[in-house]
């Protein structure tokens, strides 16, 4: 069985000589036979090893189990850390069950150890059998090729270096070196979903239907994780194609290019998208609404999803907003001095204003020209409301600037930052950057144009008064 075991470390390199691996140990059968098992493999492979035991503060037995471990650990000259964790209470806090937050609380102590002392792998004790009932447990779960994986080897930096082994194998290592362990009952108490497949479901399956079946259910995770592999490898690729920004925050996509794609990477590339957004248990039922928000024909403010972990979805023309940021409407005013400047720290923004001659004007990327003559007084820069209108070049009449904004694609997360130009009502003479109306378009007969200049803003934040967020 050591060759076994060190056969498959080499094969599917997951040590090299001169790291340093912590160990997740328990106190139970499984772990107790990973430490043994890498404290004599580790001579001879050349790589060192340290131990870490959470103690879940669940059961009367969990204090005599940290100090079990900890002699076990003195005993063959291995370094113990240990933490006490009140998982009831932290699963209160972040309202997740007991098995998840243990979960949590376990690897997020082993990763705060291994960059604490230097650490290179964490080892976890997961066996053939753990894989067979990982995958009956993602099957039950209605998973896809990524949950029939089952367990992997390697999992970014930690290890499994018992997955070619079965339980009795470990048993009887453990009988045979005459090495102690203690017992965990919540491991076969049926509350646990887990628990039910182990001791029920499988046994079933090995009686009625095929001895083998922990072989058979370890080949298809074998097969599952060669084709997911080469699934992840192409959505890698495609997933780059679709992607139009990123950030911490925000992920937009060409909803074009998403729709475009066969339906198994439209829902890898939504999963993958996710990921990037938001660390969370992602269900089908989640990316199969997102599709098919993508794959409605009509776009506006109905269409947006709000998921967990603050994740909101929305469809705007051709793109797929994912974000992170809180659904705000930006509310600003600002009076326009003649000449005089403006910062508006909402849209990141400021505006020189100043009167010049027409035929000194020069028009330009950043600059909005009006007939200064032709304008009410006061001016404001201000975001849109309800009721605005403009009059647009060689049209009859009015129209609504909503229906303006959608006419020339301004995405409908971005409509609330056009800043405008206004007197006191609801006519707009200017939407800054994006077009000037009939009513103030300078002309043939204009003597003094009113020049807007706009540039980035050094002020960041919301610092003036006159700016409002607005849920």
């Amino acid at each position: 069985m050591l060759n076994k075991i060190e056969n498959f470390i080499s094969t599917h390199h997951l040590v090299e000589s001169g790291e340093l691996v912590i160990v997740g140990v328990s106190g139970g059968p499984d772990s107790m036979a990973l430490l043994h098992i890498l404290t004599d493999l580790s001579p001879r492979l050349g790589f060192g090893i340290a131990a870490a035991h959470l103690n879940h503060g669940l059961r009367l037995e969990a204090d005599e189990e940290e100090s079990f471990v900890r002699d076990a650990c003195r005993g063959l000259g291995v370094t113990c850390f240990t933490r006490k964790v009140a998982v009831q209470e932290l699963a209160r806090a972040r309202k997740t069950g007991l098995e998840e937050t243990g979960r949590y609380a376990r690897y997020s102590f082993f990763e705060e150890l291994r960059q604490q002392i230097g650490g290179h792998r964490i080892a976890t004790a997961h066996h053939r059998d753990d894989v067979a009932e990982s995958v009956l447990l993602h099957l039950l779960r209605g998973s896809g090729i990524k949950g029939l994986r089952g367990i992997l080897p390697l999992n970014g930096l930690i290890i499994r270096p018992l997955l070619r082994v079965s339980k009795q194998e470990l048993l009887k290592y453990l009988e045979l070196q005459q090495i102690p362990y203690s017992r965990d009952e919540s491991n076969i108490d049926p509350y646990y979903l887990r628990n039910r497949i182990r001791h029920k479901l499988i046994p079933l399956l090995e009686k009625e239907f095929n001895p083998r079946i922990v072989d058979k259910l370890n080949q298809l995770a074998a097969i599952a994780g060669d084709e997911n592999q080469v699934m992840e490898e192409q959505t890698e690729v495609l997933w780059n194609g679709v992607r139009l920004e990123e950030d911490p925050s925000t992920v937009v996509l060409d909803n074009r290019a998403l729709t475009g794609q066969p339906r198994a990477f439209q829902r890898r590339i939504v999963q993958k998208t996710l990921s990037k957004i938001a660390a969370a248990e992602w269900s089908l039922d989640d990316v199969e609404t997102i599709l098919a928000l993508s794959a409605r024909e009509k776009a506006g403010s109905a269409l947006n999803l709000h998921l967990k972990k603050g994740v909101r979805v929305i469809k705007s023309y051709d793109k797929m907003i994912f974000t992170l940021l809180p659904a705000v409407r930006t509310e600003f005013r600002y009076v326009l001095p003649v000449p005089g400047k403006v910062a508006i720290p909402a849209v990141g923004r400021s505006y020189q204003i100043s009167l010049v001659d027409k035929k000194d004007y020069m028009p330009g990327r950043d600059v909005t020209g009006l007939d200064f003559e032709r304008l009410p007084q006061p001016l404001w820069l201000r975001s849109r409301q309800n009721g605005d209108y403009y009059v647009p070049p060689g049209f009859k009449g009015r129209k609504k600037l909503k229906k303006c904004l959608a006419e020339i694609r301004i995405p409908y997360y971005q409509r609330n930052q056009v800043v405008l130009l206004t007197g006191d009502g609801h006519e707009v003479y200017a939407a800054l950057g994006l077009f000037v109306a009939a009513t103030a378009a300078v002309c043939s007969h204009t003597k003094l144009v009113l020049k807007i200049e706009s540039s980035p803003s050094e002020i960041t934040g919301s610092g003036n008064r006159c700016d409002r967020l607005v849920e």
